[in-house]
């Protein structure tokens, strides 16, 4: 039996306060039985001297243990005393049970590769020398910070003095819309204004976003046999079905879109045209005009992403589907955030106007109000041309780093592996010999503190795809140099 003196802290209540009342004492029982200190069967002092222990007249006492027995916490026994309900579980059990005390059906989906990390991965994130073959994003190391620092104290000042702040993010938002809209005219050839684009705090929102306003389930979507999984897992828990087309040196088989449309009611198809997300392969231009075609003759939907559409090596990049005057159906996404990296959220949408508006009333029911402050640095470093300079600036050394790379590889692997040089972005698309089970390495490369993606992870049919995406541009030389050393120790210790 727990001590008599004990009583007071017990119940959680006040040593300052001389007095409780009888629904104070009843929560401090209640709370102590919910939490395991007031184990069931524990006999309770008898009212007179828990009255005497708590400082308080017997009838508060005689009122509390009333309602405790009436709501069940309680029982009392003639000539016995009072206990806790032998039938309440122990306090242990009890609190291991509240997760499981909802009444509603949680639903959830199979975990995906791509969003799963093991033990192990989560263990290199802190760990000093690890290095990681990310999806192909940017330094931070490279960022301007003496320019951001400006820009943001500037807009900072600027959005208080005006009171923009307080009338939420509007002020912002068209200015940095309307700095996107000149941007996507003046260089990616869009015909669009402020009113067709929606802005969003990441490229899976926007995808969220849209596909959430068009698909309804049962819907058919087609994606490229290789893809970016938090698309198709974001289709698939809208109750889209995914439909897969392949692909080759040239990027998605266009060809076979036809045939997939007369045999599905194909209502949306989602593609990475510019550099193809895993294999950085660009769509060629005859495809495209294709694609376009198909679309207006079986009247679906193109969401076009266009992630990386600023790092372009070979040539001039080819301008988006959604450019083309006479299409009606693309739906393009872009991103700042391969730009100046992940730790500013934006991107944003372009559409028909009507679409705009769906999406902006949807997005304001779960993003609110966005950073008023950070939309206006944002807009403020593309008007004044601060962007594009950083652009310019570190593509240059990304060029460098892609050779750095492709070299390193070639010497370490020889005729074992086949990369494609991409026209663009900030990763390799590196196939394997037979010889070398790519699932095999990444488990070898993560005992020598190395992280890499294998291909299968970009299958919707998690088919297997001996190969690995390496993104070189958040590594320098040396770092490069390291990552290929360990990765070649691993196929070693596989015996290739």
């Amino acid at each position: 039996m727990v001590q008599l003196r004990k009583w007071r802290p017990l119940l959680n209540l006040d040593a300052g306060q001389s007095k409780a009342s009888f629904r104070r004492i009843v929560e401090g029982l209640v709370t102590a039985i919910a939490e395991g200190r007031l184990a069931p069967g524990t006999l309770l002092p008898g009212t007179r001297e828990m009255a005497q222990l708590l400082d308080v007249n017997r009838k508060t006492v005689i009122l509390a243990y009333e309602e405790a027995v009436t709501k069940g916490w309680l029982v009392s026994e003639q000539r016995r005393g009072t206990f806790v309900s032998a039938q309440l579980a122990s306090g242990a059990s009890m609190a291991r049970s509240v997760p499981q005390s909802f009444a509603l059906e949680l639903r959830d989906a199979p975990p995906v590769a791509y969003f799963t990390q093991s033990e192990e991965v989560r263990a290199l994130q802190h760990r000093p020398g690890a290095l990681f073959f990310d999806n192909g994003a940017c330094d931070h190391r490279l960022l301007p910070q003496a320019v951001l620092h400006r820009y943001y104290r500037n807009a900072l000042r600027n959005t208080f003095t005006s009171n923009t702040v307080r009338h939420g993010s509007e002020g912002t938002s068209h200015a940095l819309r309307r700095a996107l809209a000149q941007m996507l005219r003046n260089n990616r050839g869009l015909a669009v204004d402020v009113e067709h684009i929606c802005l969003t705090q990441g490229t899976q929102m926007s995808l969220y976003l849209t596909a959430s306003a068009l698909l309804k389930p049962g819907d058919v979507v087609l994606v490229e046999r290789l893809s970016y999984p938090p698309a198709w897992e974001i289709f698939r828990r809208l109750g889209a079905r995914l439909v897969t087309v392949d692909m080759d040196g040239e990027g998605c088989r266009v060809e076979q879109i036809d045939a997939l449309c007369r045999e599905h009611d194909v209502r949306m198809m989602y593609l990475t045209p510019h550099h193809q997300f895993p294999t950085t392969v660009s769509l060629h231009a005859g495809r495209r005009q294709q694609l376009l075609a198909l679309a207006r003759e079986h009247d679906f939907c193109v969401i076009e992403e266009d992630y990386d559409h600023e790092y372009h090596f070979a040539g001039r990049p080819y301008l988006p589907l959604a450019s083309d005057s006479a299409q009606r159906h693309v739906i393009y996404i872009g991103s700042i955030s391969k730009s100046l990296g992940n730790t500013f959220r934006c991107s944003y949408v372009v559409a028909p106007a009507d679409l705009i508006a769906v999406l902006e009333r949807n997005a304001a029911l779960t993003l609110g109000q966005g950073d008023a402050i950070m939309q206006q640095m944002l807009a403020d470093l593309i008007n004044d041309g601060e962007l594009k300079k950083h652009l310019r600036r570190v593509s240059k050394e990304y060029r460098r780093r892609r050779q750095t790379l492709q070299s390193c590889l070639h010497e370490a692997f020889g005729e074992q592996i086949a990369v494609q040089e991409p026209e663009g972005g900030l990763a390799l698309w590196v196939r394997f010999a037979e010889s070398i089970d790519v699932d095999q390495l990444i488990e070898k490369a993560l005992e020598r503190d190395l992280v890499v993606r294998g291909g299968r992870q970009f299958s919707p049919d998690d088919q297997p795809e001996n190969a690995l995406r390496l993104g070189f541009a958040s590594l320098n030389e040396e770092e490069i140099r390291r990552a290929v050393q360990r990765l070649a120790q691993a196929a070693k210790a596989l015996g290739c």
